[in-house]
């Protein structure tokens, strides 16, 4: 580890401040209505994950209590620590994390001596003094400090990336919000898609939910054909059809949208649960008093996190988005019989990097194999200049299961 990371390390004992002045501006307003209301802890979630997509950026990382979110001890600006510690030289990973675990280790050890011996741990210095300062903003925080355990939690900023997948959101979001339309259901609902994945369409979790919607195998395959030819969570329009009708399911049996949407991630028999045990249907009632294990920090703040990206893209993206009702320029087909990927690349005018691009749940696996045909009825996506002459040259194969001209 370089002298300057070292120096910076011992530079917590004699501590001056590092990301303070980045926690003390004001809050944004979160747009609250009937259909997505903002309780008074949904409010203050919503406002610290707005910070996280608008202000941070994925250079900084934010410490935080886990249980009231908006409670941000401090920022650790690695961009900033790298110009005045380290002559502008970017630090490696594991510097990073040392940095990190030392200043969450020094915060811990404030909060632990604030509990133990009250204002006297004042006297150790300003970290003690931040701790006791931010919890004291609220008389529900500063009764946590003095009577439950405390362990913090830390947040990367977003900021970057959500201007990047705002960018990536802008060519589907026409198409993915008029199949919510065509539901009868809240376009803005489209907004998840930020918190599930950043519109990210390779996004894929180590629990093996994949696509713009994060559907696990099981899930999806209600909603949509998963197999080894055909992934259709790995198109972000075929998936946002699952996506609609499982929010609609959840709607049905929820009776409201905070809880709707929270079963996104929790499931909708989990939030259920959830109103029984607690007997309330009040999304704050239950962020507070329901203890469930598997109804952990990603269950209680995706209603937040989903609020506060619905009021980033409106506020700093809308008006920039693709206005054109086909931004991406292209159409659908429906086959009418079954057809390999094999034939389509033979006997229509699409090329294979065409049809993998505007296909992504063609998997390689359909590519490989000449005689699989795709199904009847399967939809398939092309640039809309073609569409005429792929519909014409479509009714010309006769043989559907069997590649002409190739064995």
């Amino acid at each position: 580890m370089r002298f300057a990371t070292v120096a910076l390390l011992l530079s917590l004992t004699a501590w001056t401040g590092s990301g303070f002045s980045q926690t003390e501006t004001g809050t944004h307003t979160i747009d609250s209505d009937s259909i997505f209301p903002a309780t008074p802890l949904v409010k203050a979630q919503s406002e610290f994950w707005i910070k996280i997509f608008r202000r941070y950026k994925s250079s900084s990382i934010v410490i935080h209590d886990p249980e009231y979110v908006d409670v941000i001890i401090d920022v650790v600006d690695y961009d900033n620590f790298k110009k005045t510690h380290n002559n502008g030289r970017a630090f490696s990973r594991n510097e990073k994390r040392e940095i990190l675990n030392r200043y969450v280790e020094r915060y811990q050890i404030a909060i632990n001596r604030l509990q133990k011996i009250g204002k006297k741990a004042l006297e150790y210095g300003p970290m003690e003094q931040r701790v006791l300062q931010v919890y004291s903003k609220r008389k529900e925080t500063l009764s946590r400090l003095f009577t439950e355990e405390i362990y913090l939690r830390t947040q990367q900023g977003l900021a970057d990336e959500f201007s990047r997948a705002a960018e990536r959101a802008n060519s589907y979001l026409p198409y993915m919000e008029r199949i919510f339309r065509n539901r009868g259901l809240p376009h803005e609902l489209t907004r998840i898609a930020f918190v599930e994945s950043m519109f990210n369409r390779e996004a894929l979790s180590k629990v093996g939910a994949s696509g713009v919607w994060q559907f696990m195998p099981d899930t999806a395959r209600i909603y949509m054909t998963v197999n080894s030819y055909i992934d259709e969570r790995r198109s972000p329009l075929k998936a946002s059809y699952g996506a609609a009708m499982l929010l609609e399911q959840n709607n049905k049996l929820l009776k409201a949208w905070p809880l709707a949407i929270t079963a996104y991630n929790h499931g909708a028999g989990g939030m259920q649960k959830a109103v029984r045990t607690v007997g309330s249907r009040d999304l704050d009632d239950i962020i507070r008093r329901y203890e469930a294990g598997s109804f952990g920090f990603a269950s209680r703040n995706f209603y937040s996190e989903f609020l506060a990206a619905r009021q980033v893209y409106k506020d700093l993206y809308q008006k920039q988005a693709v206005t054109h009702k086909n931004p991406m320029k292209i159409d659908h087909i429906r086959l009418d019989k079954p057809v390999s990927v094999h034939q389509l690349v033979t006997h229509t005018p699409l090329k294979q990097e065409q049809l993998k691009e505007y296909n992504q749940c063609i998997l390689p696996k359909a590519f490989a194999n000449k005689h699989q045909p795709l199904p009847a009825g399967f939809e398939i996506i092309v640039p809309q200049e073609l569409s005429d002459q792929v519909r014409r040259s479509l009714k010309q194969i006769r043989n559907p299961t069997v590649a002409r001209g190739g064995k």
